[in-house]
């Protein structure tokens, strides 16, 4: 009987230290504390990072962010995506990953409406910019190359 009970409380504080390891090592995403009007980068990634605007098909297009959705949800005013500079892309539809990231959708008709920003066959300037309830932006920047070929 003793040995069953060594046994668990060995299995037991494996467990334990096991899951005291995972958590500490965790990535931390950190929102800052820089007060009003403050600015935050932050990590984003377009999908798909090749988009033929000659395609007939249609579909979204998305950028993932390391942003935690729920911070977003929380906190979150508005959201702006430029391509080049441009005006923002309108009907942007925020949702989440497996991972609990904010996601941004819209469909490549509403990249349509910005097609004289775009360059054709080269690679496009694509920012982020997230702005809180309380004035602070957060900003990401990344490249898209915008295809043009039937």
């Amino acid at each position: 009987m003793k040995q069953v009970d060594r046994k668990k409380i060995l299995v037991l504080s494996l467990f334990f230290i096991g899951m005291s390891v995972f958590v500490f090592f965790l990535p931390v995403t950190s929102y800052g504390d820089g007060g009003e009007n403050a600015q935050y980068d932050i990590g984003i990634d377009v999908s798909p990072n090749i988009i033929n605007i000659e395609s007939e098909r249609g579909g979204d297009i998305r950028i993932l962010t390391n942003m935690r959705y729920s911070f977003f949800a929380t906190n979150g005013h508005s959201i702006f995506i430029y391509f080049n500079d441009s005006d923002s892309v309108e009907n942007i539809r925020p949702t989440r990953d497996s991972l609990g990231n904010l996601i941004l959708k819209f469909s490549l008709e509403d990249l349509m409406v910005l097609e004289s920003w775009l360059r054709s066959n080269d690679v496009n300037d694509v920012k982020v910019v997230v702005s809180m309830d309380n004035g602070d932006e957060y900003i990401g920047q990344s490249e898209v190359y915008i295809n043009k070929k039937r």
